[in-house]
């Protein structure tokens, strides 16, 4: 079956819509409500989530699009039984001194030999270099990290950063979709506690954030011609 909830055509379609679609104050409480509604949905039996803003024109071109999916659905559903989808988030913070101090260390062997201003004016130059190497350094610990998560999901997706630092100078350094079998969620949480205070020591912050439907997992679904 398929929740569904009717709109007006006007809302998505014509001269206004584009406006709409841009205003906060009118998209925000339809988003919330179209996750709520996944949320629900997915507490109760295995959902195929799909983007707010999914459009049918009628009934009838719902069951007929369906149909045409209808065993590729039933594996979806099949794989996402009892399972969750969790995020994994990495960021790292560059912008202190004594960070960049150690960066310098590990990517220049002779950088304590230099004399202060030669240090500074290096930094100066190649600064933007030396960050990338530190994001380099922080996705190949992360990288390595959610390997050997790998035994307790059934899937792991490598999802697409914003590489611009945030308000606070944080770097987005990598982002993982996982899908984890509840009966592993409690091990899953347990082990990204302990390798948070390791990403610490690294300047690395790891989060984790779910449970999710299962966006990043579900197949992509083309029209019937």
């Amino acid at each position: 079956m398929a929740l569904i909830g009717v709109a007006p055509t006007a809302d998505y379609c014509g001269a206004d819509a584009e406006r709409r679609l841009a205003d906060v104050a009118w998209l925000a409480p339809r988003v919330r409500r179209h996750a709520e509604i996944m949320d629900w949905a997915m507490r109760r039996s295995p959902v195929f989530p799909v983007p707010f803003g999914t459009l049918y024109s009628n009934i009838a071109s719902l069951t007929t699009f369906m149909r045409a999916h209808e065993a590729t659905i039933a594996d979806f559903f099949e794989a996402v039984a009892d399972k969750e989808e969790w995020e994994l988030r990495a960021v790292a913070q560059f912008d202190r001194p004594d960070i960049l101090d150690k960066l310098a260390c590990n990517k220049w062997p002779d950088w304590r030999e230099l004399p202060k201003g030669a240090r500074y004016m290096r930094l100066c130059r190649d600064r933007a270099a030396l960050v990338d190497f530190g994001c380099a350094e922080a996705a190949a610990f992360v990288s390595d990290f959610v390997l050997e998560l790998r035994p307790l999901t059934a899937g792991i997706r490598l999802q697409d950063v914003h590489r611009l630092p945030d308000s606070e100078g944080s770097r987005p350094i990598a982002r993982y979709a996982l899908l984890v079998p509840l009966s592993n969620v409690a091990a899953m949480r347990t082990r990204i506690e302990e390798i948070a205070a390791d990403a610490a020591r690294r300047d690395v912050t790891v989060t984790l954030s779910g449970p999710w439907p299962p966006f990043s997992f579900r197949p992509d679904l083309k029209s019937p011609q």
